[in-house]
């Protein structure tokens, strides 16, 4: 006899095996990079005008800080700071 597996109502055996897949291909950050990724963003939010300057800066190439800042601020505690003395020097 075979096993008995559970299925919700009204899902199929596709629909569950393609949510398994998806969540398996995704990596996980590190806590520290998590910590210093929020701290990064909260501080964009913070110092400039709206969401969309804020994303723009997190996420496009900065010529002075080499990189894009969210990129830069992932890395170490002192590419942290180095986007966060950016960002309070555009304050």
């Amino acid at each position: 006899m075979g096993a008995i597996t559970r299925i919700a109502v009204g899902a199929t055996s596709d629909e569950l095996d393609r949510k398994r897949f998806r969540g398996a291909a995704r990596t996980k950050l590190a806590p520290d990079v998590i910590a210093r990724q929020s701290r990064i963003a909260l501080l964009a939010f913070q110092c400039l005008p709206d969401r969309e300057t804020a994303l723009a800066f997190l996420n496009n190439v900065d010529e002075t800080l080499g990189g894009r800042p969210v990129d830069i601020a992932s890395t170490n505690e002192e590419g942290a700071e180095r986007v966060a003395a950016a960002l309070r020097a555009r304050a």
